[in-house]
């Protein structure tokens, strides 16, 4: 599992670059915090399927001396770990700035991250052609952008007043997209299973 880390750290070096300057990007144009938070907890996840994808090397992880559970298990709980990580960083980032973040953010931002991965993942193992892999990375990534921007919008808002109802929406959310992750974990391994080389 670690070297499938330091592979996805390492084929996008350029594009870590980029990120800072996202965020900054993202912050002048008043963003709320929970997106900036899920475009933070996502970017390395995505950014390296993309890239494995464009170049057509995911086609060669089956060939590779690892099971195709671990290939599974790789993205899912990296996907967790890069979350976590960039989440709790950008965090204390934003914190040491003057920030407010609340552990709604955290919430919904981990959520959204989850909720891009249920989506992504099956779709990524289940798909064998170039173009049918990189036409669902546009489209999932932009309709969690999409998501992302309007909800984010209403969970900013909604934490400004006070015993709001739709706080307890986000926590049932949050739960039910934690149980379609491992749901979506289980497809996904039954997927890659059945796939040939």
């Amino acid at each position: 599992m670690l070297n499938y880390m330091i592979r996805d750290i390492k084929i996008q070096t350029g594009y870590l670059l980029f990120l800072p300057v996202l965020i900054v990007f993202l912050l002048f144009m008043k963003t709320p915090i929970n997106t900036i938070l899920a475009v933070a907890m996502v970017y390395i996840p995505v950014n390296a399927m993309y890239l494995l994808a464009k170049s057509n090397i995911n086609h060669f992880d089956l060939t590779l001396p690892y099971s195709r559970n671990d290939i599974v298990n790789y993205r899912y709980m990296s996907t967790l770990l890069y979350g976590i990580i960039g989440g709790a960083l950008l965090s204390l980032i934003l914190k040491v700035f003057g920030y407010e973040v609340t552990i709604l953010d955290l919430e919904f931002a981990l959520q959204l991250t989850l909720g891009l991965s249920i989506v992504f993942y099956p779709l990524n193992f289940a798909l064998n052609t170039e173009k049918a892999l990189l036409i669902s990375i546009y489209v999932v990534f932009t309709l969690f952008m999409l998501m992302a921007v309007s909800f984010g919008y209403a969970v900013e808002n909604t934490q400004k007043m006070a015993d709001n109802p739709l706080t307890l929406l986000v926590h049932v959310a949050f739960i039910a997209s934690c149980i379609l992750y491992v749901v979506s974990w289980f497809i996904c391994l039954i997927i890659i299973k059945r796939k040939d080389i």
